[in-house]
């Protein structure tokens, strides 16, 4: 998810030329100053890491022997691209955060400075610390104003608009897009920047508008083939294809993805090939070519470890496990979710929404103290004004007039100042709610995990006073206990590492559980039917009770029913809607439907706000349905 931002950044220039050109003036350069500014230039491009290298150590001994700090630093910066370029993101990080406070100071040198506030926004959002390249990128377009830099603000607008299409904040993206393509009437600002168009139509067709993204997807394909820019060009094909395959046109979105394999490839940059591999092996699912699916995204998984690529990992093996999935082969399937969850549950939670808001509260106190301060300026200056005209007009009616806008002034600060006083209050009781339920879930955690360590210590102790031999119902309880354990780990700690989740996590969750129960039971059918739309998203408390009551459904289903097929319906379109059935023997009455089980289904149904009921009929089978009310 990460093209649209870098290609967005690349500097406007048609690719192939302009990097034939360059490569030639460097090696007929005479001079090392004229040879240092090519090597500057050229590594501006989308050039190889492994080709740019050699010009870097060059650039390098350029520096050393001019004894210029502002050229070593020019060197250093470029050394800073060619690690991104390898994706060794802390070591490109250390140089630019080194060089930012020298150059905040360098008066004579403020571009370079603005240069590297947007590197660090880069560098950060490649590393997926999409909150702090957020806040970063609202530094930069300030600096960017202050300096009147129209391109890089143009540029910045559209990184916050990519980094909250990555947050799923679509129509507030939107906005930050329109923003950039708003900024200025010179349409040479945008001539060879395609990206932004992309990210245009890929937000509109998040936003389930297809026609307005066909329209921009097709503005940004045609600047990049008469720029002849190969990156912006795969950017483009890239989102084509998808909009082709959301919009039921699979036949048409064939041709882009080649295209942009083959120009991946020219490119040589891993990261951007194993994106594409699997756009291409979810397109090979769903058209039943799962051979090739499976080969591309095993190809695409050797690529994305040897170089350290995790955010395109997760991405892959998605791709995998659909393949798997289409093709039957349910045992791979079951191994690939795992897959997935172990990857999801290890990413650092550095992008929760709290910290977003903190970010953004943070930029938004600056802009506040900013005006005021501009505020008190104009008040003094009129102060002045008033004593200064004294001497000109009548005393009575310019001290009385002044006196009064002076004090409209005050009052006017005073009550920013107050509204300000009012955000921070509001934001820490958010803070002080947050905290709150947190420990209410861990709180949670400790009873449960509390009950099966007193079961496992009661298991343990008649083993140790009867012996093995008499006691191996107690041995298997104990490893059912601490299985159990675990198991509530994990459940928790899925939680506790989110503060929202989607149906679509919900989901893997419910599948990968439903996977693990199908060994247990063989002579039970389990089927899963997915009906996903609209990917809400809820809060982790509410997720971990739906989750809590599927799994006792299942369990009610599997321990009492005597089905043979047990079906699991997860839907999520203008409502929420699960459903557990199955065809056994059914139940008399469905208020001792699982005993204590359902009432505490009940209980979870009711803290959550969803609707619960249980419908059975002798021999027909038994259907729990829980349901949400309508989110539109």
């Amino acid at each position: 998810m990460f093209l649209g931002w870098l290609a967005a950044c690349s500097p406007a220039y048609g690719q192939t030329k302009v990097n034939d050109s360059l490569h030639r003036y460097i090696e007929l350069a005479s001079g090392d100053d004229a040879k240092f500014d090519a090597i500057y230039k050229y590594a501006e491009q989308n050039v190889n890491a492994d080709t740019l290298f050699p010009f870097i150590v060059l650039a390098e001994q350029i520096a050393a022997k001019s004894k210029d700090p502002f050229k070593e630093a020019q060197a250093a910066y470029l050394r800073s691209g060619y690690y991104v370029r390898k994706n060794h993101i802390d070591s490109a990080l250390n140089i630019v955060d080194a060089l930012v406070p020298v150059y905040k100071k360098n008066k004579e040198h403020q571009s370079f400075y603005l240069t590297l506030l947007f590197t660090r926004s880069k560098i950060l959002d490649r590393g997926n610390r999409y909150a702090q390249a957020l806040t970063q990128l609202y530094e930069v377009v300030e600096t960017a104003e202050l300096q009147k830099d129209t391109l890089i603000q143009i540029q910045a607008k559209t990184g916050i608009g990519w980094v909250q299409m990555e947050m799923e904040q679509y129509k507030d993206a939107l906005q930050w897009l329109y923003k950039a393509l708003y900024t200025s009437p010179d349409k040479r600002f945008y001539k060879n920047y395609g990206a932004l168009y992309s990210n245009i139509a890929s937000t509109y067709n998040s936003l389930k508008q297809p026609d307005s993204a066909q329209a921009y997807i097709d503005i940004a394909i045609k600047d990049a083939r008469e720029n002849d820019n190969l990156l912006f060009l795969a950017t483009s094909l890239s989102m084509q294809a998808k909009i082709f395959i959301d919009n039921k046109q699979q036949h048409l979105a064939e041709a882009p993805l080649n295209e942009v394999v083959e120009i991946r490839k020219k490119l040589n940059d891993p990261f951007y090939t194993v994106y594409d591999m699997s756009n291409l092996a979810s397109f090979y699912a769903n058209n039943n070519q799962t051979g090739k699916g499976i080969a591309l995204c095993k190809e695409g998984i050797a690529i994305a470890a040897k170089s350290g690529l995790s955010s395109q990992m997760l991405m892959i093996y998605h791709a995998l496990a659909e393949n798997y999935k289409a093709a039957g082969d349910m045992i791979e399937y079951g191994k690939t979710l795992e897959s997935i969850i172990s990857l999801k549950d290890s990413f650092n939670n550095i992008n929760s929404s709290k910290l977003l808001a903190d970010m953004q509260s943070v930029s938004e106190g600056r802009k506040n103290e900013k005006t005021i301060t501009e505020q008190k300026l104009k008040l003094a200056i009129k102060n002045y004004w008033l004593f200064g005209s004294a001497l000109f007009v009548v005393m009575a009616a310019v001290i009385f007039w002044l006196g009064f806008k002076n004090y409209q002034r005050k009052q006017s600060i005073k009550m920013q100042i107050a509204l300000a006083e009012e955000k921070r209050i509001a934001a820490q009781s958010i803070i002080d709610a947050e905290e709150q339920e947190r420990k209410r879930i861990a709180a949670d955690l400790h009873d449960n995990i509390g009950a099966y360590a007193s079961a496992i210590r009661a298991d343990v102790e008649k083993i140790t006073d009867n012996g093995l031999g008499e006691n191996k119902a107690s041995l298997y309880n104990l490893q059912q206990h601490s299985q159990e354990i675990i198991n509530s780990l994990r459940d928790t700690i899925w939680v506790l590492n989110k503060e929202h989740i989607t149906i679509t996590g919900i989901s893997d969750r419910i599948k990968n559980y439903i996977s693990k129960l199908r060994p247990s039971y063989p002579s039970i059918q389990f089927n899963i039917t997915e009906e996903i739309t609209n990917d809400i998203r809820i809060s982790s408390q509410n997720a971990l009770n739906i989750f809590r009551i599927i799994q006792e459904a299942l369990h009610n289903a599997i321990k009492h029913s005597g089905a043979a097929n047990i079906d699991t319906l997860i839907s999520s379109q203008n409502v929420i809607m699960l459903h557990v059935s199955d065809d056994g023997k059914g139940i008399q009455q469905t208020d001792t439907y699982g005993g204590n089980g359902l009432r505490n289904m009940k209980a979870r149904a009711r803290e959550i706000g969803m609707k619960l009921t249980v419908t059975s009929n002798p021999l027909e089978g038994t259907l729990l349905s829980l349901e949400s009310n309508n989110t539109n």
